[in-house]
């Protein structure tokens, strides 16, 4: 009786890969979504988002995608010197707005238990 639930999971296991399921978070379609790079330089001012999709089994090469303050796209070189600072910097910045969230989600918290506190006490002495 050990081997059915082994023998399910191994089945589902074999489906799932059959059927072709990835970890992407984003769908890519049959071909690499960078026909040519861009050749000039970009600033991190103008940036509104990066994304960096790793060589896959429909696209062969590694892809930086820049998404510009203005809406337009354009694909980047990944081999570029200033690419690689570009996507250095863009993930501090990120990581920044990370910490710095949490710094006030945190903060806001502390708030809410001073404020409770003051509550109580205030009803102590009515």
């Amino acid at each position: 009786t050990m081997k059915k639930p082994g023998t399910l999971f191994l089945g589902g296991f074999i489906f799932l890969v059959l059927c072709g399921v990835e970890g992407t978070s984003i769908i890519r379609y049959q071909r690499c979504s960078c026909i040519s790079t861009s050749q000039g330089k970009i600033n991190s001012k103008t940036l509104r988002d990066l994304k960096q999709f790793a060589p896959s089994p429909t696209c062969e090469k590694m892809e930086i995608i820049a998404t510009l303050k203005n809406g337009d796209q354009t694909c980047l070189n990944p081999d570029s010197e200033h690419v690689k600072k570009l996507v250095q910097d863009w993930e501090k910045q990120i990581s920044q707005k990370k910490k710095q969230k949490k710094m006030k989600h945190q903060k806001s918290k502390k708030v809410r238990k001073v404020n409770k506190s003051k509550q109580r006490r205030q009803k102590k002495t009515a």
